[in-house]
């Protein structure tokens, strides 16, 4: 003999509602307030991962031996580490260079930069492009040997050339 259950009740008392779900009043609040508080975190945590940093333009020559260093690369990294991010930009036939930090040529952070520049040999071989030692032999490639500094300010940059020797 099998007994028939009325299962009605039950899926009426299955709602998100936590009073219909049996739960005291007390308790109902605290879960409804949770719930309201956990929804906000999530909705204005949203967008605030990203620190954005006002960018103003940059632009530069870089010489070595009073001609342009055409295919060398030029990095601006900040003196306080973190402040703000690094730029960089490659020099052109002409030797000179519009730096970028988020887009191409935007330019850098204001602050005070160690900068530093690196130029490897190149030759190509079978249609593909080998980077050999530093032309500049590593005098301008890190920055803790480093010598040269650029500040960049609000508004336009021009940096001063910068005329590399061996």
């Amino acid at each position: 003999m099998f007994l028939k259950q009325d299962h009605t009740k039950t899926r009426e008392r299955m709602t998100l509602n936590p009073v219909r779900n049996g739960l005291n009043t007390r308790l109902a609040r605290r879960f409804l307030v949770a719930q309201a508080i956990l929804a906000f975190v999530c909705l204005f945590s949203v967008g605030c991962g990203k620190r954005t940093v006002k960018v103003y333009p940059v632009r530069g020559e870089v010489y070595f031996n009073g001609q342009p260093a055409s295919g060398a690369t030029i990095h601006f990294h900040p003196v306080d580490k973190g402040a703000y991010p690094p730029a960089y930009a490659t020099v052109d036939d002409e030797g000179a260079y519009a730096l970028t930090t988020f887009k191409s040529d935007d330019g850098a952070a204001a602050g005070d930069y160690i900068v530093t520049v690196n130029w490897p040999e190149e030759r190509q071989d079978d249609g593909e492009t080998i980077f050999g030692k530093d032309r500049l032999g590593g005098l301008y490639g890190k920055p803790d040997v480093s010598k040269l500094t650029a500040t960049v300010s609000p508004g336009e940059n021009e940096i001063e050339r910068f005329e590399l020797k061996k």
